[in-house]
């Protein structure tokens, strides 16, 4: 504990952090001021080990206390999340810190002041996040703002796999949104009317980039990301090929960053100040220097923004500079800790921030691992050679002990990135951002000057992106199934390396540790469980059923997507992980029950991500490019492509039964139409399903007249739950136990439809929604079944 005074308090605290976020647990503060006073007392104790014991324990319970204000806040009456449900309302307030700003959207974060409803003004307060669908965000920090717009409750999804979207913005104080349309729907009441200081540094930051937009048009976008922290103008295209190449670290301003800016004004203040003999008599230059770099350094914090990322570095710079100043050895590690706690106490939940957490791994892999992997260099002579070897090992160093958390949240991890650092840091580290960092008071003072600085830094920038354009074509490694416990495993053994001394305890750790990775990953046994798994998954307005067969294969039903197509791709934002989440990699009977962008688009994206075995569809001609893409896709994979229509003779896979019920010959659709939907039963034993996609009443109809087909124990509601589905007959034909209705939470269509909801609560039909129940997932054994939904990560 001497050597290492603030690795206790951390861990504790991070260990409540993490208990509080993924189990709830929770204390009560006074709690953590009685273990504080527990400890103080046993400081007179011989044995250090109870108060180490009790450090922990302190920092543990202040840590699980300290998320509750965030994770359960006392709103206030005048909160503006009471206006939820509400309608469109005039919401007044105040830009409350940099916002979010693109070329062709935006949000930012309002401090409400004010709401006007019904013809009455109203006080509000707290925090909410406003999403502008297009144009770009003219506004500051402290800019009073008022516009029309709905305020929602911030949600999740409900599926596996999904990014706490709802918990993200909790940990922000936000539990309110809106959304606007236009920038212009955004009236400008008054500027500047708070956040002076704040503001200041924004206003600065905008004219900066605004001039380094017009000198560098092109490669403007990262440089914006390189000195200013603004990556809102780099290419969704460019972001993803510095994602793949291994270098995306290199878009966010961070230790890399700030540690060669600080560099070049301790040189710059050094070269300046010895020109002045009096000074070098009076004063030891290089540790007035060194101290003279805080301020500069400090600025540039808040001018980009004060990322999670950035603080650390300053924190870090600080740390180790004054301890240069008063000559005294400094630990890396503890500079290391001391920063991560100091932040943890000031914010919690920047825990749980991705940035966050890679930028200290990162750190921590460069400290503790470089010096193993360059051990064998020492009797190698400086130069060239061993420089780059160096890079090597510190780039290696972080890619390893990044690679899990990067797999975890990203679903993918690279080791191009080994590589790439060997070229793109000397480019854009000490030639771009050096040459940029010039630029930049001289944009304030004498534009002209900085000319050929951003000229320069462009030109750097240009190459880099061309290496990395080149590079991103090294595959990334798939992690589709890293767990919590991979991270905690990876995190433990990063702790022993970092305490244990011997050589030998190291590489024993580093092997238990690989020996526990694999033991968490065996394969397992081959075959099902004999049950039939239906999981219907909560994609938002539109439809995805996973299936799960008595003899383990797996069929999916339609994959969602937004209702007129485009937007966010759900495929990929949301099928694709919660799939891989549960388990998934490979899809045997992919089934589209009719082409329509709600239904199909999600396939898309799937049928590049994972394999697929047979593709099923009613094969009626229609002129729909979205479907003859998603058929050009799986020919080119050699999927076959089986038609299925009520002319198809039932059949059995993975060991339940299929019944096509419909198209038939009598279907009033036109190829394209909801009318012409595959319907069909899927059995097992004397329990079913009916799969309906977006039938209507003419289809409902027909199927009616023959009951003993369409009898089913779980009905998966037509269209969305519409009151044009779900006749009278349709149900008594059908007889369902259960009924499951996806629909979009808050969608615009009201669905679904107080009349259909009505219908099958009158015949004792229980109803399942996925969008207030999220996911649910329903369990047949042949003879009973059980019903399961979505929460806290598994399904009860």
């Amino acid at each position: 504990m001497h050597q290492r005074p603030f690795l206790v308090p951390l861990l504790g605290l991070m260990g409540g952090l993490c208990a509080t976020h993924h189990f709830d647990l929770m204390f009560p503060p006074w709690l953590a001021w009685l273990c504080l006073a527990g400890s103080t007392a046993l400081i007179f104790f011989r044995s250090a080990v109870p108060l180490i014991v009790a450090v922990g324990l302190t920092f543990f319970v202040w840590g699980a206390s300290s998320l509750a204000p965030f994770l359960y806040p006392d709103l206030s009456s005048t909160h503006v999340a009471r206006y939820t449900g509400y309608g469109p309302v005039i919401i007044e307030g105040i830009v409350d810190s940099r916002p979010d700003v693109r070329p062709s959207e935006g949000k930012f974060c309002l401090a409400a002041e004010s709401v006007i409803a019904a013809g009455s003004t109203l006080p509000a307060s707290g925090r909410l996040i406003v999403y502008v669908k297009a144009g770009m965000v003219p506004f500051l920090t402290g800019d009073r703002v008022r516009f029309r717009a709905k305020v929602a409750e911030p949600s999740n999804y409900g599926i596996p796999g999904e990014y706490d979207y709802r918990r993200s913005l909790a940990y922000r104080d936000i539990h309110a949104t809106a959304f606007v349309r236009h920038a212009d729907d955004i009236l400008l009441m008054r500027q500047a009317v708070a956040f002076p200081v704040q503001r200041f540094f924004d206003r600065s930051a905008a004219k900066l980039g605004d001039v380094i937009g017009r000198y560098s048009p092109n490669e403007g976008g990262v440089l914006r990301a390189l000195l200013l922290g603004e990556r809102g103008f780099v290419s969704k295209k460019l972001e993803e090929a510095y994602a793949r190449a291994g270098v995306n670290h290199i878009l966010s301003i961070s230790g890399f960053h700030v540690g060669i800016i600080a560099l070049v004004i301790y040189r710059a203040l050094l070269l300046l100040l010895s020109r002045f003999e009096r000074l070098a008599l009076q004063f030891n230059l290089r540790r007035t220097a060194l101290l003279a770099t805080l301020p500069p350094v400090t600025f540039y914090l808040f001018l980009s923004g004060a990322a999670p990322a950035t603080v650390r570095s300053v924190l870090m710079i600080a740390v180790i500079t004054l301890a240069l100043w008063l000559e005294r050895e400094t630990d890396p590690i503890n500079v290391l800790t001391m920063a991560a706690l100091a932040m943890l106490a000031a914010n919690p939940p920047s825990l749980f921030d991705i940035s966050f957490q890679l930028s200290f791994l990162a750190l921590w892999g460069l400290v503790v691992l470089t010096p193993v992997f360059t051990h064998p260099l020492c009797t190698l002579d400086n130069g060239v050679v061993k420089n780059v070897i160096l890079l090597l090992a510190a780039s290696t160093a972080a890619t390893l002990v990044t690679f899990l958390p990067v797999g975890h949240a990203f679903h993918r991890a690279t080791v191009a990135g080994i590589i790439s650092n060997v070229f793109i840091v000397p480019l854009m580290g000490y030639g771009a951002v050096v040459a940029g960092f010039a630029a930049l008071p001289l944009i304030a003072v004498a534009p002209v000057a900085a000319g050929p600085l951003i000229t320069i830094a462009s030109w750097l920038v240009a190459l880099s992106n061309r290496i990395i354009e080149w590079l991103a074509r090294i595959p990334p490694v798939p992690l589709h199934s890293v767990t919590r416990s991979d991270l905690l495993v990876s995190f433990l053994v990063l702790l022993g390396l970092t305490l244990l001394p011997g050589r030998r305890a190291r590489i024993l750790v580093a092997g238990i540790g690989a020996l526990a990775l694999s033991a968490l990953h065996l394969p397992a046994m081959a075959g099902g469980d004999a049950k039939l798994v239906i999981t219907f998954l909560s994609v938002g307005q539109g439809e995805s059923t996973l299936v799960s067969l008595p003899d383990g294969k797996i069929m999916l039903v339609d994959g969602g997507g937004a209702v007129h197509g485009g937007g966010t791709d759900v495929g990929e934002r949301l099928l694709v992980p919660a799939l891989w989440s549960m388990g998934v990699e490979s899809i045997d009977y992919l089934v589209l029950t009719h082409p329509h962008p709600d239904h199909l688009e999600g396939l898309l994206y799937l049928a590049t991500a994972m394999p697929v075995g047979e593709f099923w569809e009613t094969g009626q001609s229609t002129e729909n490019t979205s479907l003859a893409e998603l058929r050009a896709r799986l020919v080119a994979q050699g999927v076959p492509i089986k038609h299925l229509s009520a002319a198809t003779a039932p059949f059995t896979v993975g060991g339940a039964r299929v019944e096509p019920l419909w198209p038939c010959d009598k279907s009033p659709g036109k190829g394209a139409d909801n009318d012409d939907s595959l319907v069909f039963r899927l059995a097992l034993g004397g329990t079913s399903i009916l799969f309906t996609g977006d039938i209507g009443a003419p289809a409902e109809d027909v199927l009616a007249n023959d009951p003993a087909r369409l009898r089913c124990t779980v009905l998966k509601v037509p269209h969305h739950g519409s009151r044009y589905s779900s006749s009278p007959c349709f149900l008594d034909a059908a007889s369902p136990q259960v009924a499951l209705i996806s629909a979009g939470r808050r969608n615009n269509f009201g669905l679904p439809a107080p009349e259909t909801l009505t219908r099958l609560v009158a015949r004792g039909i229980d109803v399942y929604r996925t969008d207030r129940d999220g996911t649910v997932q329903v369990t047949f054994t042949g003879e009973t079944w059980a019903v399961g939904t979505f929460a806290k990560g598994h399904f009860r």
